[in-house]
Formats: structure tokens, C-alpha cells, sequence
């Protein structure tokens, strides 16, 4: 899901709400956020999970009545579906994708269609798919997905555990993704041992997947390693 959402990032609208997302839900020059977050859902086989919806409060509807709430204060969790009130009332204006796990009263990072940049312009009908930071007095609740494991995949062994210089199959198979994305930066390899080049090779991945500065310095983080999609050994 937050990899179908990451690869729209940058997205821009045409005239008059003009978007692919409409037209792909069927109703497109209108208000096209929570039809972003079910097409994306659409795109990475989570349709049943996450739902199907245009209208932001039909969509938390269908969250409550499958127990699947959570309050604007809980714990947020990557994957969950966020939505804002903008007034601070009961009416949900806006749906987002959360991208990392926050403890309650932190800030929530998520990525928005149907959005602005930054604080300048519509928070709910900007022009285009952006990465966001907000503020917990605009979030109503979150969906919270009951996601299928992926099978066959290795877990995120941690970022310190790449510090560590380790030397394991599990860097080689990282390696072997790394160069079939296009990214790898390897004169010889991919070897078992972690090296500068498997950092270089990381940092291109986190570039191609949209980061950038300090975002993109070459060691993992379970929202890209997750993305890369390295088979266990």
C-alpha cells in the first residue's frame, strides 16, 4: 500500500480536478483524495482490506462498522488510512496513508493526494500527491487495515544491524535486488559482505523511491526495505 502511494508521489492534477484517479473510480473533476488512497489499494491488492470510496465519511463508516477505528490519539501504524478534520469536528475532510509508526501526541507522516505541498493552499482539494507531516489537532482517527503478511519475504533486520558491517546471504540477496531496480552501484558482486557500494547502491534505491538529503544516505528503513521486496534466505 505505501509503496503504491510512494510511487505516485509528485502526481499533479488537471484543469478542474482532471486526474487519473478519477477517471479511473468513475467520477473524476471532483475532490479525488479517498479515491487516491483506493486506487493505490487497487494497484497493490489491498482492495478488500482498505476499501473502495470517494467520500471521506462513508469511508470511516465502513472502518467503524468493521471494528477497524482507532481515536486521533492512539498509536499510529505504517498502513494505517489517516483522516482529517479540518474544524476539529466529527466529519472527516480529507484521507491520507500513514508512512511511519508514531506514539500518541507525535506528529503523523503521510503521504495525500488531492493536496498542497506545504501550508500555502487547499489542504483538501491542492493539485497534487505529496508526502505530509501533521499535527495531531487535524486528524479525526485511522483506519487501521488488517493487511496480508507477504509471504516468502526476509523481515527488516533493523538499521543497526547494517551499521554492524554485517556479512550475511541476506546482504547478497539485498544486492541482487538492488541491481535488478536499476540501482546497483556494484564493480564486482553483490557479496555477502555489507560495503560502501551496497550503501551506494541502497541510497540510489532510496532516491528512486522519492527520498532525498539525509532521507537517502544509504542505510535501510522498513519503508523502503519493505518496498524492495528481498526474499528470504
Amino acid at each position: 500500500m505505501i509503496s503504491a502511494a510512494t510511487a505516485a508521489l509528485g502526481y499533479k492534477e488537471g484543469r478542474n480536478n482532471d486526474t487519473t484517479y478519477g477517471r479511473w473510480y468513475g467520477l473524476n473533476y471532483n475532490p479525488w483524495c479517498d479515491m487516491a488512497v483506493s486506487k493505490w489499494a487497487e494497484e497493490s491488492g489491498n482492495a478488500g482490506t482498505v476499501g473502495h470510496f470517494a467520500y471521506c465519511p462513508s469511508h470511516v463508516n465502513w472502518f467503524k462498522a468493521r471494528g477497524q477505528w482507532t481515536g486521533k490519539n492512539s498509536p499510529a501504524k505504517r498502513g494505517d488510512i489517516v483522516f482529517f478534520t479540518w474544524d476539529g469536528g466529527p466529519v472527516a475532510d480529507h484521507v491520507g496513508v500513514v508512512t511511519e509508526d508514531s506514539a500518541p501526541g507525535s506528529t503523523v507522516r503521510s503521504i495525500e493526494g488531492n493536496t498542497s505541498s506545504g501550508a500555502a493552499g487547499s489542504q483538501d482539494n491542492g493539485d497534487g500527491v505529496y508526502r505530509r507531516t501533521r499535527n495531531r489537532s487535524v486528524i479525526l482517527g485511522f483506519g487501521r487495515p488488517v493487511y496480508d503478511q507477504p509471504r516468502g519475504l526476509a523481515p527488516f533486520p533493523g538499521a543497526a544491524w547494517f551499521k554492524a558491517s554485517p556479512r550475511s546471504p541476506l546482504v547478497t540477496a539485498m544486492g541482487i535486488r538492488l541491481a535488478a531496480e536499476g540501482c546497483g552501484r556494484y564493480t564486482s558482486g553483490p557479496g555477502p559482505q555489507w560495503t560502501d557500494a551496497d550503501r551506494q547502491s541502497y541510497a540510489a534505491w532510496q532516491r528512486k523511491r522519492g527520498y532525498s538529503g539525509s532521507d537517502a544516505d544509504g542505510w535501510p528503513g522498513r519503508t523502503t526495505w519493505d518496498a524492495l521486496r528481498v526474499p528470504a534466505v
